[in-house]
């Protein structure tokens, strides 16, 4: 019985060590196919496509956008209503190309951020304006 047992192990262990990595390249693979930063275009991208769902686009009067532009040395995109009629601050959410999250602005910090004109904006995508 220990012999069969030490033989399962043995050949549970080789099996295991044997194994490639394809699961990590495929999910680097991915990562790269949902890169907004190097994508043809980014906006057909899953999570950039989620950002649009969330604007509403069509349900206010108020022109709404997905921009680009960089926080602490680091590609970001937000969004954010830019319509003069409509007066909006309020929490901002900052995404990196992968689409994470990776801040989260109170009002002050985001009126702060909106004005630094240091700061160069591009602006990927526009609605109700």
């Amino acid at each position: 019985m220990k012999k069969f047992i030490l033989l399962t192990l043995f050949f549970s262990a080789t099996i295991i060590s044997c194994t490639n990595n394809d699961d990590e390249v495929i999910a680097d693979s991915q990562l790269e196919v949902q890169n907004a930063c190097t994508a043809e275009n980014p906006l057909e991208l899953e999570w950039m496509q989620d950002l649009i769902t969330e604007l509403n686009c069509g349900e206010y009067a108020c022109k709404v956008a997905i921009l680009k532009s960089e926080y602490e040395g680091e590609t970001v995109f937000y969004t954010l209503v830019n319509d003069p009629r409509c007066n909006s601050v309020g929490v901002r959410h900052l995404y990196n190309c992968f689409g994470k999250k990776v801040k989260e602005f109170t009002d002050e910090e985001s009126r702060a951020f909106s004005n630094n004109v240091e700061r160069e904006v591009e602006e990927i995508f526009s609605c109700n304006g």
